[in-house]
């Protein structure tokens, strides 16, 4: 949290240059499909797809939202060459966080952002509210200060709104500074804009925060910085938001270690190797007393792989393991596009974390691994009417194997029992 505040303060220095942050069917024939023919059908399958995803995104669900800390004055290179453009495809929201026009890949960003909005997720970026040099402490002023945000850098790069970091109490003409550019920016992102683009509060504060309290008509998402808190705290920090705004805007959040290495820090809120504990899980299925949240996010989405105390970026890049599960956690079955597929939890009667649906096929471990799957951690599944599911004690499809042809609860059951043990599966 300190390191975020800090950041925020360095770079608001140079305002005047940026504003700082954060089914496919087998296809059956008598003769071999054609080069063009078998690019036509993966073509169908993969918009079909897209589609199935769209159409979830559009549908009320649990969002799930990450802050993305881009390369540049901030933060060194992503590892392994990884970009934001590679997030999951079932995020909803990706914050950008140090977005700056002197990155060494800004010129990239347009082009990763159309990447994200061809799977209907939003790119945000984080900045703040000063204003701009020359700007008057008065409407005309904050209009001027609104107006260069957007043409300098939401609508010159493509993002699809703007979140405010608020970490403090401000007062005064600070605060009346504040609400005047947020207000004025309402008129192109927000709520009340029309526009469809969004305008985010980002926050450690509670809902008395003097800023909020006059501009949270204006807001669509509040995130709330929980990190390093248990989610038995959630609900009286969403009591005192309750008054101004609606639970599905409510958005808790986590933190992924920051950098590399094992944590040291109370910030630290996933348990690796993953298995479905830790603060993040506690979040994904925490409720508020009334209604249905907004959804959760992360903070450092860029490390969601597993920890490691190597020296080899390559083994430091994001799997997204974690993002995945949560998905499935708020929204299961859902958070692949609607596919139809096997799905494994984590617990026994289908709790705790689940892997992504997964549809026909042979799996691998390191195939299942990319599914939302860990090894040796299954302990239930569901499976379409009419499939066969065979589990296979070992990678490869060998050692002990179970055949399934219906859902089951509880693999402790089997003879002998599955449970936590398996680490291949064919899919029929």
């Amino acid at each position: 949290m300190q390191q975020k505040r800090l950041l925020i303060r360095v770079l608001s220095a140079f305002i005047a240059l940026a504003f700082v942050t954060s089914c496919k069917k087998d296809l059956q024939t008598k003769q071999p499909l054609s080069g063009e023919a078998t690019m036509a059908a993966s073509s169908l399958a993969a918009n079909a797809s897209l589609d199935s995803l769209i159409a979830y995104k559009s549908r009320p669900h649990q969002i799930y939202a990450g802050f993305y800390r881009l390369e540049g004055p901030c933060y060194g290179a992503a590892p392994a060459g990884t970009n934001f453009s590679q997030v999951p495809d079932s995020l909803d929201i990706l914050i950008l966080f140090c977005f700056s026009p002197s990155s060494p890949v800004v010129s990239q960003v347009p082009g990763w952002i159309n990447t994200l909005h061809t799977k209907g997720t939003k790119v945000i970026l984080t900045g703040n509210l000063d204003l701009v040099a020359g700007a008057t402490h008065d409407s005309a002023g904050y209009a001027k200060t609104a107006k260069y945000i957007m043409d300098s850098v939401v609508n010159k790069y493509g993002f699809d709104g703007y979140d405010i970091d608020i970490e403090s109490t401000p007062s005064g003409q600070t605060l009346t500074d504040m609400a005047g550019v947020y207000t004025a920016l309402s008129k192109y992102l927000g709520p009340k804009s029309g526009t469809g683009k969004l305008l985010t509060f980002d926050t450690n504060q509670s809902g008395s925060n003097s800023l909020f309290k006059k501009v949270y008509s204006m807001v669509d998402y509040v995130w709330l910085q929980a990190y390093g808190r248990g989610a038995s705290t959630l609900e009286s920090t969403w009591q005192t938001f309750a008054p101004y705004i609606k639970s599905t805007q409510f958005v808790p959040g986590f933190s992924f270690y920051e950098e590399r290495g094992y944590p040291s820090n109370v910030w630290y809120d996933v348990t690796y190797p993953v298995n479905g504990t830790g603060r993040a899980y506690d979040y994904a299925r925490w409720q508020p007393s009334s209604g249905t949240k907004g959804g959760v996010f992360s903070y450092a989405i860029d490390r969601d792989a597993p920890l490691t105390s190597s020296t080899d970026d390559n083994l430091y890049a994001p799997t997204y393991i974690v993002s995945k599960q949560l998905i499935q956690i708020m929204n299961p079955g859902g958070g692949s596009g609607g596919t139809t597929g096997v799905v494994f939890y984590q617990d026994s009667n289908y709790g705790g974390a689940a892997s992504q649906p997964i549809v026909k096929g042979n799996y691998t471990l390191s195939q299942l691994q990319a599914k939302g799957f860990v090894n040796d951690w299954a302990s239930s599944v569901k499976i379409p009417s009419g499939w066969t599911v065979i589990m296979y004690a070992d990678d490869n499809f060998s050692g002990t194997s179970w055949t399934l042809t219906a859902n089951n609860s509880w693999f402790g059951a089997l003879s002998p029992s599955a449970n936590d043990k398996v680490s291949s599966v064919k899919i029929q």
